[in-house]
C-alpha cells in the first residue's frame, strides 16, 4: 500500500538532483497535474498548495513508517556516533599534545643537528669551490708553463700538459666562461708544437749528417734527438724520418763530389776549365783513382752509421714509450661522451626527503649561502650572447674530442715504426750504391776499366767487396742476413765477367806457350811454389800470400828436386807448376769475386781440360818429338806426365772444396741450394778424363816393356847354361825399367804395374811352353825352365818395393 501510494508523486520530485532553482524544474512543478484532475483543478494555486501537501504528507508517512521498522537500527547508529565523536575528541587532544612534544624536540634537539649537516654542506662546497679555484689557477698558468717547457726542448712535456689541461676543461671545468676559448688555443698549441718538432727534428736530422766525416758515427745530439722523438711519437708521428730523403739524397751526392774534387786537385796538374767534373776524374791514375774510390767507400760507411746509430735511438726511444705504456692523439673517431658537468650546488652527502614525515619544505631553507651564491652569480654575470658563445665553444670542443683519442702506443705502433726505420736504412745503402755505380760508370766510359790488368781489377773488387760486405754487415738487423742486392754488385759483376774472361784467356795462352816449350824433364821446386801447394792442399790458400811473399827473401832454403806435400811425394816439371800457381790465382779471383765463382769453375775447368788434352797431344801423341826436337818419348817423359797428373788429381778435392765454400755462400744467398752441386760436377768430369789419362800413361809404359819382354821370349831357347842370356836380357831390362820409374812414380803405383808386368810374362812363357810342349814332369827340359824362372824370381824380388810380391810362377804349367 504504501509503494503504491508513493507511485502517485510524480517521479520529477524523487531525482536526485530536484531542485526548484531549476528554470525548467520550476515550470514544470507549477504546471505538473495529475492524470485523474481536470485542468481547470491545476491551474488553481490552491488546489497546487494542497497536491503539494498531500505529496508532503505522503512522504512524512512512508518516513515515520520506515523509521518505525528500523527504529533499532536506528538508535543504535546514533549510539555508535556518539562514541565515535568522543573518541575522535581524545583523539585530537592526544595529537596536539604529540604536537606540543615534536616542537619541543625540534627546538631542542633537531635544529642544532641540522645545523650541523648544514655547516658540514657548507665546509664541503667551500672544500669543492677551493678546488676549483685552485684548479682554475692552475689551469690560468698553463700557457706561460708550455712555454717554459718548449724551452728546454721538453716538447714530451709540453704535450703532456696541453692534454691533461684539455681533459680538466673537458671533465672538471666545463661551463666556465673564462675558459670557453682555452680548449681551441691549446688545439692549436698543440698543432704548431708538431710543426715545431717536426722542424727541429730536421735541424737535428740535417746536423747529423752533415758534420764532418772526422767526428765519427756517434750521436752528437742524444738528449736532444730523444726529446723531438718522443714528442713526435706522442703526437701519433711514426714516419716522420720517411720525409728525410732527400736530404739523405743531397748529403750523399755532396759527400761523394767533395772527395772527388779534392783527389782531382790533388793528382791533376793540368788545369781543364773548360771540362765536367767526371772528365777531370778519368785523368786519374788507376792508383790514385782507387785511393780516392776508398776515400768514397769509407766516408760512405761512416754515413750509414751515423744513420744507423740515429735509428737506433729513434727505436730505444720508441720501444721505451711502448714500454712505458705512453698515449698519443689518434684521428680515429671515437663514441662522444658526455662531460661530467660539476654544479658546485650538488652536495656530497644526500638526504632522501620524500621519505622524511618530519622534514618537508623547511629542508629547501637550508640551502648554503654558497648555493645562492653561485646560482645567482651564474644568473646576472651569463648573458645571452655569451650563453650562446659558451655553447658554441663547448660544441666545436666536444666535436674536435670526438674526432680524436688516446690510444696508448702498442707494439703494433713500435712495429709500424720499426718498419719505417729499417726501409729506411736499406735504401740509404741502395741509393749510395746508385752514386758509386755511377762513378764506375764514369771512369769506364773510355774504357778504361776493361784495360786494368789483373792485380789491378783484383784491387778494385777488393775495395768493392770490402764496401759490400762492411754496408751489409751494418743493415743485416734491417734487411736480412745477406743484405741488399744492389746496383754496385750488378756493375762489379758485370765488369767481373770480361775481367775473368781477360784473365782465363791470358793465363791459357800463357799455358799453352809453355807447354808448346816444355822439354820434360824433371824441375826442381822452388821453397815458395811449395809452400803455396801446401797451403793450397790445406785449404790456407788466403793467408799463403804473406807466407810466399816471406819465403822469396834469397836466404830462404834452397829449391828441392820433389815436391813433398802431406808427405807424398811427386816429381813434376815446370809446366805443371806453373799450372799449379795459375790454379791458385784462379781461388784466389774466387775468393775476390765470390759472385763470379760459377764462371770461375767453368774457365778452370777448361784450363784443367786444356792442360790434359796438350799433354796428351804431346807426350802419348809424340807431339813434343816436333816442338822441342825430343828424339823419342821415354819412360821417363811417361812417368814425368803422369805424376803432373797425379799432382793435379792431388789438389783437385782440395780445390773443389775451396770453390765449393763460395759457391754455397753465394747461392745461400740466392736461395739456390741446389744449383752449386750442379757446377761441382765440373770437377767430377776433370778427375775422370785425369784418371782416364794417368791409365793411358800406364798402359803406354806397360807396353813399352812388354815389347822389350816379347821381344826377348821370341828369342829364347831352353838349353844350358843356366840361367839363359835372354832370361838375363829380360831381367836386366826388367830392373833398369823399375828404375826409372821407381824415382818418379809412387812404390803403389811402381808395384802395381810390375804386378801387370809378371802377369803378361807369365802368358807369354805359358804359351811358349805350351807350343814346345815341354811339362811338369821333372825332365830336363823342365828343369831348364824352372831355374830361369828362378832367376828371374830372385831378380824381380831383389826390386826395391817388390820384397813382398807374390809372383806365382808355377801357373805358367797350369793348363
Amino acid at each position: 500500500k504504501s509503494c503504491a501510494t508513493l507511485k502517485s508523486i510524480p517521479k520529477i520530485f524523487l531525482h536526485k538532483d530536484f531542485s526548484m532553482m531549476i528554470p525548467t524544474t520550476f515550470a514544470s512543478v507549477l504546471t505538473s497535474q495529475d492524470a485523474t484532475n481536470s485542468r481547470k483543478e491545476s491551474s488553481s494555486s490552491k488546489l497546487l498548495q494542497e497536491k503539494l501537501s498531500h505529496y508532503l504528507d505522503m512522504v512524512e508517512v512512508a518516513i515515520a513508517r520506515q523509521i518505525s521498522v528500523q527504529s533499532e537500527a536506528f538508535f543504535k547508529a546514533m549510539s555508535f556516533h556518539e562514541k565515535l565523536h568522543e573518541y575522535l575528541n581524545s583523539t585530537l587532544v592526544k595529537t596536539q599534545q604529540l604536537l606540543l612534544k615534536t616542537q619541543q624536540i625540534r627546538s631542542a634537539i633537531v635544529t642544532c643537528s641540522l645545523r650541523v649537516v648544514q655547516l658540514h654542506r657548507e665546509r664541503m662546497n667551500s672544500a669543492d669551490l677551493l678546488t676549483k679555484l685552485h684548479l682554475m689557477v692552475t689551469v690560468h698558468q698553463t700557457q706561460p708553463t708550455i712555454q717554459l717547457l718548449l724551452s728546454t726542448n721538453e716538447y714530451a712535456g709540453s704535450l703532456d700538459l696541453i692534454r691533461t689541461t684539455q681533459d680538466v676543461l673537458q671533465q672538471e671545468l666545463n661551463g666556465i666562461q673564462c675558459f670557453r676559448h682555452l680548449g681551441c688555443q691549446l688545439t692549436e698549441m698543440e698543432r704548431v708544437i708538431g710543426q715545431m718538432m717536426k722542424q727541429e727534428m730536421e735541424d737535428c736530422f740535417r746536423i747529423e749528417i752533415n758534420r764532418p766525416m772526422s767526428d765519427g758515427h756517434m750521436c752528437s745530439q742524444p738528449h736532444r734527438v730523444t726529446a723531438v722523438t718522443l714528442g713526435l711519437l706522442r703526437l701519433g708521428h711514426f714516419d716522420f724520418i720517411d720525409s728525410y730523403r732527400e736530404e739523405i739524397e743531397s748529403s750523399v751526392k755532396r759527400i761523394i763530389k767533395d772527395i772527388v774534387c779534392d783527389a782531382v786537385n790533388q793528382h791533376c796538374d793540368v788545369i781543364m776549365e773548360h771540362e765536367t767534373l767526371a772528365a777531370k776524374m778519368r785523368m786519374l791514375d788507376f792508383k790514385s783513382w782507387v785511393e780516392m774510390l776508398d776515400c768514397v767507400f769509407d766516408a760512405l760507411i761512416v754515413f750509414v752509421r751515423r744513420m744507423k746509430t740515429f735509428i737506433e735511438l729513434v727505436s730505444e726511444v720508441g720501444l721505451a714509450s711502448v714500454e712505458r705504456g705512453d698515449t698519443y692523439r689518434s684521428s680515429r673517431r671515437k663514441h662522444k661522451v658526455e662531460p661530467r658537468v660539476v654544479d658546485v650546488s650538488t652536495n656530497h652527502v644526500e638526504y632522501d626527503d620524500s621519505n622524511n614525515l618530519f622534514i618537508g619544505e623547511s629542508m629547501d631553507d637550508l640551502a648554503s649561502y654558497e648555493d645562492e651564491l653561485v646560482a645567482t652569480a651564474a644568473h646576472c654575470y651569463v648573458t645571452e650572447d655569451d650563453q650562446q658563445s659558451s655553447q658554441s665553444s663547448e660544441q666545436n670542443e666536444a666535436e674536435t674530442t670526438s674526432n680524436c683519442s688516446e690510444e696508448t702506443i702498442s707494439s703494433e705502433d713500435f712495429e709500424k715504426l720499426s718498419k719505417v726505420l729499417r726501409s729506411t736504412l736499406c735504401w740509404v745503402v741502395g741509393f749510395q750504391h746508385d752514386r758509386c755505380v755511377k762513378i764506375l760508370l764514369a771512369k769506364g766510359k773510355d774504357n778504361s776499366l776493361d784495360k786494368l790488368k789483373s792485380s789491378e781489377f783484383l784491387v778494385l773488387a777488393k775495395s768493392v767487396k770490402r764496401y759490400t760486405n762492411e754496408a751489409d754487415a751494418l743493415i743485416a738487423t734491417s734487411c736480412g742476413d745477406n743484405g741488399i742486392n744492389g746496383p754496385l754488385g750488378g756493375a762489379i759483376q758485370s765488369q767481373a765477367s770480361r775481367f775473368i774472361s781477360r784473365f782465363h784467356d791470358e793465363r791459357k795462352n800463357k799455358l799453352s806457350l809453355i807447354l808448346d816449350n816444355e822439354v820434360w824433364k824433371q824441375a826442381e821446386v822452388p821453397p815458395e811454389l811449395s809452400l803455396l801447394l801446401q797451403n793450397l792442399v790445406d785449404g790456407k790458400l788466403s793467408s799463403s800470400e804473406n807466407e810466399v811473399t816471406r819465403s822469396e827473401d834469397p836466404t830462404s832454403s834452397k829449391s828441392c828436386e820433389l815436391l813433398v806435400l802431406d808427405g807424398r811425394r811427386f816429381a813434376v816439371v815446370g809446366t805443371v807448376l806453373m799450372l799449379m800457381k795459375m790454379v791458385s790465382e784462379y781461388c784466389r779471383c774466387c775468393d775476390d769475386l765470390p759472385m763470379s765463382a760459377t764462371d770461375l769453375v767453368h774457365r778452370l775447368r777448361d784450363l784443367l781440360t786444356f792442360f790434359n788434352s796438350r799433354t796428351c797431344q804431346l807426350v802419348l801423341g809424340a807431339g813434343a818429338l816436333q816442338l822441342v826436337g825430343l828424339k823419342t818419348i821415354t819412360t821417363k817423359h811417361l812417368s814425368l806426365a803422369s805424376q803432373c797428373l797425379e799432382l793435379v788429381l792431388y789438389c783437385l778435392p782440395s780445390i773443389r772444396t775451396h770453390f765449393e765454400s763460395q759457391l754455397m755462400k753465394v747461392h745461400h744467398v740466392n736461395d739456390d741450394h741446389m744449383k752449386h752441386k750442379a757446377v761441382l760436377r765440373h770437377f767430377d768430369h776433370v778427375t775422370r778424363i785425369y784418371q782416364e789419362h794417368i791409365m793411358e800413361i800406364e798402359n803406354k809404359l806397360l807396353a813399352i816393356v812388354e815389347n822389350v819382354v816379347t821381344r826377348n821370349i821370341k828369342k829364347w831357347e831352353v838349353k844350358a847354361p843356366v840361367p839363359s842370356s835372354t832370361m838375363r836380357n829380360i831381367c836386366k831390362q826388367i830392373c833398369k825399367f823399375h828404375e826409372t820409374i821407381r824415382v818418379l812414380l809412387p812404390e803403389k803405383q811402381t808395384k802395381g804395374i810390375l804386378i801387370r808386368l809378371n802377369k803378361e810374362f807369365k802368358r807369354q812363357i805359358h804359351d811358349s811352353l805350351t807350343q814346345w810342349n815341354i811339362r811338369n814332369d821333372g825332365g830336363p827340359q823342365h828343369g831348364l825352365v824352372a831355374a830361369d824362372l828362378k832367376y828371374y824370381e830372385l831378380s824381380i824380388k831383389g826390386l826395391p818395393g817388390i820384397e813382398n810380391v807374390e809372383l806365382l810362377l808355377q801357373t805358367v804349367w797350369d793348363a
